[in-house]
C-alpha cells in the first residue's frame, strides 16, 4: 500500500490521478495528526503536505516549522517500514525564510530516521491547476479574473531585467518524476533537484503569458518580498526528471 500527504493540494491531486489509473491502492492521511498505532504494512509514502508560502513563513514561522517539521515526524512514526518519497524545495539551497529552513530540517531528519528516502527538491511549479496564491501562475490568473494589477516583488536585483530569476517546470513533469521514484528503488542521495534546466526572469515569464493571451493584465513593479531569492536555478537536473514541457506550456 502506497500513502500519499497532500493529496488534495496542487501537485498531490495529480499524483492521485497517476497512482490511481495504475490500479495501485492508495491511502491518504493528515500529517497533522498524531497515528496512535503505525502502519507497519504501507511500503512507500509520497510526503508532499506542507504549508509553502514563503512570504507567509516569515509572519507565521511557528506554524511553518510545526507542521513541515513535526508533520514530517508524525509521517515517519506513523509508516515506519515505508520508503519515502520527499518533496522538498529548491529554496533549500539557500535558505532565507522559516519555509525553506523547515524544509532543510525535514531533510535531514528523513537522512536520520528513514532507511529508505529520495529527497526532491521542486522548483517553481506551473502549468495544470495551481493552488499556491504566492505562486506566479496562480497569482497572474486572479489578477485577470479580477481584474487587478499583478505585482513584481523587486526590479533591482543582480538579473538580466532586475527581477528574480526562477526554473520553472511544469507539474506533468513532477508527477511523472514522483511515479518513478515510487516505482523505482530509493535514491539515497542528499537531494535530487526537479527542474526543467531552464531559467527566465519573472518578467520574461510575464512576457511570455502576454506574448501567446494578449495583455490581459496590467503589471506594476512593488518592493522586494522579504525572503525571496534573487536568483533559483537547478544545479543539475534529476535522473528522475524528463523534462517534456516549456515555458509556453506552463504558461
Amino acid at each position: 500500500m502506497i500513502v500519499v500527504t497532500g493529496s488534495d493540494g496542487y501537485i498531490g491531486s495529480a499524483v492521485m490521478e497517476k497512482l490511481e489509473a495504475r490500479g495501485i491502492d492508495i491511502g491518504v492521511w493528515d500529517i497533522r495528526k498524531p497515528m496512535l498505532s503505525p502502519m507497519e504494512s504501507v511500503t512507500c509514502v509520497v510526503h508532499l503536505a506542507a504549508l509553502v508560502r514563503v512570504g507567509e513563513s516569515v509572519k507565521l514561522p511557528l506554524e511553518y516549522y510545526d507542521t513541515n517539521v513535526n508533520g514530517t515526524m508524525n509521517v515517519i512514526r506513523a509508516f515506519p517500514n515505508a520508503k519515502m518519497v520527499f518533496a522538498s524545495t529548491g529554496a533549500a539551497f539557500s535558505p532565507d525564510s522559516p519555509y525553506a529552513h523547515s524544509k532543510v530540517m525535514a531533510e535531514q531528519i528523513i537522512k536520520d530516521s528513514c532507511s529508505e528516502y529520495t529527497i526532491f527538491r521542486f522548483y517553481n511549479v506551473g502549468g495544470g491547476r495551481p493552488t499556491n496564491p504566492e505562486g506566479l501562475p496562480l497569482c497572474i490568473k486572479n489578477a485577470i479574473l479580477n481584474q487587478e494589477t499583478f505585482t513584481i516583488f523587486g526590479d533591482d536585483y543582480d538579473t538580466k531585467d532586475g527581477t528574480c530569476v526562477r526554473d520553472y517546470v511544469h507539474v506533468d513533469d513532477i508527477v511523472d518524476a514522483i511515479i518513478m521514484a515510487v516505482e523505482s528503488p530509493a535514491a539515497m542521495t542528499d537531494y535530487e533537484p526537479l527542474g526543467s534546466g531552464e531559467s527566465y526572469t519573472v518578467m520574461e515569464y510575464v512576457e511570455s503569458h502576454h506574448s501567446k493571451y494578449g495583455k490581459l493584465f496590467d503589471f506594476e513593479i512593488g518592493e522586494r518580498r522579504s525572503g525571496d531569492l534573487p536568483v533559483s536555478e537547478v544545479p543539475f537536473v534529476s535522473k528522475f526528471m524528463k523534462p517534456s514541457k516549456s515555458l509556453k506550456d506552463i504558461v
